[in-house]
């Protein structure tokens, strides 16, 4: 029984998205909890405190815009800038997969913040359109936060709250990650939404509800007006569709003169940028290489 019951409340804490509308249909609102694909971004990519930061807020942005659409239609959250972080990347499917990135700059060119001057680019990859939904607009803060408030006033203009709230334990590991996004339409009282904003206020960050067993279904419903309908609720996951197969699709197209230096070298380890993930070639995959490349020359 005490199995049992370890099982559930694991399930029940497990990072998860959740969209709900409320208040006849007039608020829309995600909550994610992403606090264990944070810590595996962190650990993935060997990230310092910063940038780990940065990787939590897009990857829980980019959960959450996501969990608006549908099956495997997806978000690309990317802000580029010219401080000491280059870009941030993020990238989330309606089915509760996710997977990031950080880029570095070698020179900061004396900007303070983490990100600088720079822009912020949201692209939608959706099932009618041909060619991906895209806005852009310049980094207000470079600090995700901030900056996705404001693309959504720029560019879709719907008035929108946002919370990306991330804490670090003592040796600057992520120890929490949750978000929320909340955003009015057609009809929305302000009364009803400055409640709402005034309840973000009010209760300091969400990772205090979080470290207080409450799921993300809770939060939301601690925080919309009124009757609140649950659209989906999503369990998410670091997870990237790449694979050693698919890398060495890829290796085909450097040809033969290169596959046979990559292994005289001993060149054979393949790391995927966007999640992080380390594949080894060994013998036998150079000898398929170079033998399928042979092939196809003769």
């Amino acid at each position: 029984m005490a199995d049992c019951a370890d099982l559930k409340q694991k399930f029940r804490l497990r990072d998860r998205v959740v969209h709900a509308m409320a208040d006849g249909g007039t608020i829309r609102a995600a909550v994610v909890v992403a606090t264990n694909c944070a810590q595996t971004a962190q650990q993935r990519h060997e990230l310092e405190p910063v940038g780990s930061v940065l990787l939590a807020r897009a990857l829980s942005a980019a959960s959450m815009m996501a969990s608006f659409l549908k099956g495997e239609e997806r978000i690309i959250l990317e802000a580029k800038g010219t401080g000491f972080i280059r870009t941030v990347y993020a990238e989330a499917l309606q089915l509760g997969e996710v997977r990031g990135f950080i880029e570095y700059n070698t020179a900061t060119n004396g900007h303070c913040s983490p990100l600088g001057a720079g822009i912020l680019q949201v692209r939608k990859i959706l099932y009618e359109k041909a060619e991906p939904v895209t806005g852009i607009v310049e980094l207000q803060a470079g600090n995700i936060t901030t900056d996705l408030a404001h693309y959504f006033w720029q560019s879709e203009q719907i008035p929108t709250g946002v919370r990306l709230d991330v804490t670090l334990d003592a040796a600057q590991r992520i120890e929490c990650v949750a978000g929320i996004i909340v955003q009015a339409l057609p009809g929305a009282h302000p009364d009803r939404l400055r409640h709402v904003y005034n309840f973000l206020q009010e209760i300091g960050t969400l990772c205090e509800l979080v470290r207080a067993s409450y799921t993300a279904e809770e939060i939301i419903r601690q925080t919309l007006p009124g009757d609140v309908e649950i659209f989906n609720s999503t369990p998410v996951d670091f997870f990237c569709r790449c694979s050693k197969d698919r890398f060495k699709e890829m290796l085909l197209g450097l040809g033969e003169n290169e596959i046979a230096q990559m292994r005289q070298h001993g060149q054979n380890e393949l790391v995927c940028q966007y999640c992080g993930q380390r594949y080894y070639l060994d013998e036998s995959d150079f000898e398929q290489l170079l033998r399928q490349l042979r092939v196809q020359n003769n």
